[in-house]
């Protein structure tokens, strides 16, 4: 054979060899990079059967309710206040076995809002996966009189990826709410250095259309936000984007009001691991004062 003929046999042979290499890191490329759509029911589920004309549904008829919420929104996490250990248990029951989750009493109440006997209210989420771990409850500062302890309750979920759920009810004066946002926005930026992705959903009893009640957000937000339109009047100083928070390419419509015409329900994800498509909308509900928000992003790991 001639020198030539073999100098074009081996350039053949190593242009092969270059084809199955490129595709073979294209597919393990392909393997590591990928994307999860979360889709979050946050509610403010107001169990107080008996004691609001605006929350009168039996705990019995909220969970069947918020279940026929979930599947037809199909959402993949839920994070709720004001539930009774009753409602939840019910829920998870309605929802079937491929959903668990976490609650945390916050008072026990004496009354039957719940169902006769049942006495344990508090806060919980439940996510379309195997039963959370590393489950932790951060209590938050409170004002002395206050029945309802106030925390941050956090449980890792598998998602396809690993990521962190959390749900937490703040406090109505302002002068607390704001060192609760500092202890929920320092907790969620710290697991984001770490390079960790976390859901928090929440009943923050912080108007953000209000510029003047924004500011006391910041430590969760990402960028600017606050306002009722694009025009933002905040920047925050933390590591999580809002479902509702304006964005380039966004829907134009931003913070929808989710009590009256304050927005104080929010859904939020870690800026740096979730796609700039995010998006909230909220829904009225006979359930509760509060309205129902929908939250959704996608997570990238």
């Amino acid at each position: 054979m001639s020198a030539r003929r073999l100098r074009r046999r081996h350039v053949a042979s190593l242009l092969v060899l270059l084809v199955l290499v490129v595709g073979s890191l294209a597919a393990q490329s392909a393997a590591h990079a990928a994307t999860l759509r979360t889709k979050v029911l946050e509610f403010n589920a107001c169990d107080q059967y008996g004691n609001s004309a605006e929350c009168d549904a039996t705990a019995a008829q909220r969970a069947e309710a918020i279940a026929a919420s979930v599947v037809s929104g199909g959402s993949n996490v839920v994070t709720l206040q004001e539930v009774c250990r009753y409602t939840y248990d019910r829920l998870l029951e309605r929802l079937g076995p491929t959903w668990s989750g976490a609650f945390l009493q916050t008072v026990a109440v004496s009354d039957d809002r719940c169902a006769p006997g049942a006495r344990s209210w508090g806060i919980a989420l439940l996510v379309q996966a195997p039963a959370p771990t590393n489950v932790t409850a951060t209590q938050l500062p409170k004002p002395f009189w206050e029945f309802e302890r106030r925390y941050l309750l956090c449980g890792d979920v598998v998602l396809g990826a690993t990521l962190r759920v959390c749900s937490s009810h703040f406090s109505v004066p302002g002068y607390i709410s704001d060192s609760q946002a500092v202890v929920v926005g320092s907790r969620l930026a710290t697991h984001a250095a770490n390079g960790g992705a976390a859901i928090l959903g929440a009943d923050a009893n912080i108007n953000v259309r209000s510029c003047t009640a924004a500011v006391t957000l910041r430590p969760l937000y990402a960028g600017p936000f606050g306002g009722t339109s694009r025009t933002t009047c905040q920047v925050g100083t933390g590591a999580m984007v809002e479902a509702d928070q304006a964005r380039a390419g966004g829907d134009g419509t931003y913070n929808a009001p989710t009590v009256g015409t304050s927005k104080l329900d929010y859904v939020f994800f870690t800026a740096r691991r979730w796609s700039p498509d995010f998006g909230g909308v909220s829904t009225s509900s006979w359930l509760s004062d509060h309205n129902i928000l929908r939250g959704e992003g996608t997570l990238n790991w």
